[in-house]
Order: C-alpha cells, then sequence, then structure tokens
C-alpha cells in the first residue's frame, strides 16, 4: 500500500479506531517477531545438520538432506516476507502514533 494511501484511510477514522488500530499493529508486530525468531531456530536446526553431513561425510548425504536444503530456501523466503511484512505494521503503527499526537495536539487550540 502506498504512503499515502495509507495516510488517507487512517485520517478518515476516528481516534477510538486509531487506537483499535493501533493495538491490532502491536499484535501483529509481536506475531510477527516470534514467527521470525521460529524461523531463525528452524534454520539453525537444519543448517546444522546440513554442515554436519557435509563436512564429515558429504557422500553419504540421502534424500532427507535435499529435503533439508529446500527447506533452509523456504525458510530464508518466508524470513524475507515475515520481516517485510513488519515493517509494513511497524509503518503503520508510527503513523497511526503520528496521527494520534496530531490529534491530541488540535484539541485544546480553538479555531480562528
Amino acid at each position: 500500500m502506498k504512503n499515502r494511501t495509507m495516510l488517507k484511510e487512517l485520517s478518515r477514522l476516528r481516534t477510538s479506531d486509531l487506537l483499535v488500530s493501533k493495538m491490532d499493529c502491536t499484535k501483529s508486530i509481536a506475531r510477527l517477531k516470534s514467527i521470525q525468531q521460529a524461523l531463525i531456530g528452524l534454520l539453525g536446526l537444519l543448517i546444522g545438520s546440513l554442515a554436519k553431513v557435509l563436512l564429515t561425510a558429504p557422500e553419504t548425504m540421502g534424500l532427507i538432506n535435499y529435503v533439508s536444503i529446500g527447506l533452509v530456501l523456504y525458510c530464508v523466503i518466508g524470513y524475507w516476507i515475515v520481516n517485510g511484512l513488519g515493517a509494513n505494521s511497524a509503518a503503520r503503527k508510527e503513523l497511526i502514533c503520528d496521527l494520534l499526537t496530531l490529534r491530541m495536539n488540535r484539541t485544546g487550540k480553538k479555531k480562528a
């Protein structure tokens, strides 16, 4: 989503809706960070088992090792996607916080 489109979309929301959206972004960021940590752990296990086979006896690579190579690539791509989604959620949350700050600053001022 383009930044200007996101700004227009969020500016139309009421303050209470912005607060709910901010809470949703916070939950999304936390969920995506836990998925990232799980992917890193899985990558560590897979790469560790592959390294053990490749360093000790590379000629004994079996089907499971080739499947592990595919899973490593799958996890790396998944990590990139989850990282991008997390960045999008963080940017949305920051924009919501800025909009809430602007609204709070305008509340006490009288219109001329």
